[in-house]
């Protein structure tokens, strides 16, 4: 590992391309520890953060909505979503996370941000500034990509 000074742009993005690698892994463990796919980890990350309707998981996952129904018939014959009536629309669908999704995948994410805090409070406070800065000016990279035609 080169020292401060040493440090260039580029080692930030070998840095990052080793952190992608690493969360792809361990989505793969995770995915594997319930018997789903990649993209239906990805539903499900979703859903850890807040309940979504059918159409909204299409557009984050870019299916169809025949694909997110079948999609949903798998993670709730796993345990792991399950869809409900919408209370503010009596046609419409919110799908949420079980409890078994939080008892399966949880520990797995949980140790790793329990162990990303233990090594992040050795840090100074302007370390983890600027370690959180790069962090969310990397997300804005790929996101920015994610957005354009790639140019």
């Amino acid at each position: 590992m080169p020292s401060v000074s040493e440090t260039t742009p580029r080692d930030l993005v070998i840095a990052c391309r080793r952190l992608y690698a690493s969360i792809d892994r361990l989505d793969t463990k995770a995915a594997n520890t319930v018997r789903v796919s990649r993209n239906d980890l990805r539903c499900l990350n979703m859903l850890a953060d807040a309940p979504a309707k059918p159409s909204a998981i299409a557009a984050e996952l870019g299916l169809t909505t025949g694909s997110v129904t079948t999609l949903l018939d798998r993670l709730e014959k796993a345990n792991l979503a399950k869809r409900a009536r919408d209370p503010d629309d009596r046609r419409g669908i919110i799908v949420h996370p079980t409890p078994f999704l939080f008892e399966t995948l949880g520990p797995i994410y949980s140790g790793v941000a329990r162990e990303i805090e233990r090594i992040a409070a050795a840090y100074s406070p302007r370390e983890r500034e600027a370690a959180v800065r790069h962090l969310n000016d990397a997300s804005s990279a790929y996101e920015v990509m994610t957005s354009t035609d790639g140019t």
